[in-house]
């Protein structure tokens, strides 16, 4: 995520971990799209950018790690831990 933000002309939170984004930017209440969407996880967390809401209110994000590649998925409202914006 630091990465597509520094491109884009922000600054990111300078650290590798997901959950460094809980804490970033402006909180936002809820998804909508172009937000960062901060996620819990066994282990750690995930973040991505919401890219659309599915018919029982998950948000849909493109994130990394899907299969080593970037991808879009469904993610489950109760893991969402933040949206932030830059």
């Amino acid at each position: 995520m630091n990465f597509v933000l520094e491109r884009l002309g922000y600054h990111g939170t300078g650290s590798d971990l997901a959950m460094s984004f809980r804490n970033y930017g402006r909180r936002v209440s809820g998804p909508q799209v172009g937000v960062i969407a901060v996620l819990s996880r066994r282990g750690g967390g995930h973040v991505g950018v919401v890219s659309g809401v599915d018919a029982k209110g998950n948000p849909v994000l493109i994130s990394g790690n899907h299969g080593r590649r970037v991808g879009e998925g469904v993610y489950l409202q109760s893991r969402v831990v933040a949206y932030v914006m830059p």
